[in-house]
């Protein structure tokens, strides 16, 4: 099973107390330079002025209610969001030809009013137990959402043989998948597996959550249900590369 690297912060995840002491550092310097009779003072007493509302306004209400950026630094989500380093990769078994990791916004006000529907990419807080390095640290992932409170789940082959993900008994139809590599049917050595031929029922408060990248992606068919309360947001758009810009599906 894959250990997983945790989706980053494109903004460092900085403490309140340091945003605070940089505004009223900020507007210290403004209250010096505003009543110096020059062009160039007014102008910066401007600049620092612009930055402070932006300060305030992208740290204290933009980020903890509607929106963060995150970029993405390892391939469990591919080929819908890129997290890749340029050549051999030994747990993909792949050689990149470039270094590509999307930077995307996430929507964080819309799960505040709304639950996320089966289909939508989630950016979540796992829990101690998906950490496989033992240290018991709660990752902030990034996966798709396969099932909700009160669907039952299940990963076991079709009539052709073939690995397919079962909601409530119906084969789902995933166009985003590597389609070169078809799902591996999962083996856990000393460990529960979850929803892995044996069907999972999920409680009402419960998610369950897969890497698009099925055979290199730490999910819940390790871990099991994610709780609803965990979810930071919907993954909306990728904003970077340029050539990646698009919104998420």
């Amino acid at each position: 099973m894959p250990q997983e690297v945790a989706v980053t912060e494109v903004i460092a995840n900085l403490n309140i107390g340091y945003i605070v002491a940089a505004a009223l550092v900020l507007t210290s310097l403004r209250l010096v330079f505003l009543p110096i009779k020059s062009a160039f003072t007014r102008w910066l007493a401007e600049l620092l002025e612009s930055m402070i509302i932006a300060g305030v306004l992208v740290f204290m209400i933009i980020r903890p209610f509607f929106l963060q950026a995150f970029f993405i630094p390892s391939e469990s989500m591919e080929p819908t969001l890129m997290g890749h380093k340029h050549g051999y990769n030994s747990a993909t078994n792949k050689n990149y030809p470039d270094d590509v990791n999307d930077h995307i916004f996430v929507n964080k006000l819309g799960v505040r009013f709304s639950n996320p529907k089966p289909g939508d990419i989630i950016v979540f807080k796992a829990p101690k137990r998906a950490d496989m390095t033992g240290a018991g640290v709660e990752n902030v992932l990034i996966k798709r959402l396969i099932g909700v409170g009160g669907d039952t789940i299940q990963v076991k082959p079709d009539d052709k043989g073939v690995i397919r993900v079962f909601r409530n008994g119906v084969a789902i139809e995933e166009p985003y998948l590597h389609l070169e590599e078809p799902m591996l049917n999962i083996t856990m050595n000393e460990r529960e597996s979850f929803a892995v031929n044996e069907p999972l029922k999920l409680a009402p408060d419960e998610l369950f959550v897969m890497g698009d990248n099925r055979n290199h992606s730490n999910d819940g068919r390790f871990w099991g249900p994610l709780k609803r309360d965990r979810v930071i947001g919907n993954a909306s758009i990728i904003f970077w590369p340029l050539n990646r810009i698009r919104i998420i599906r």
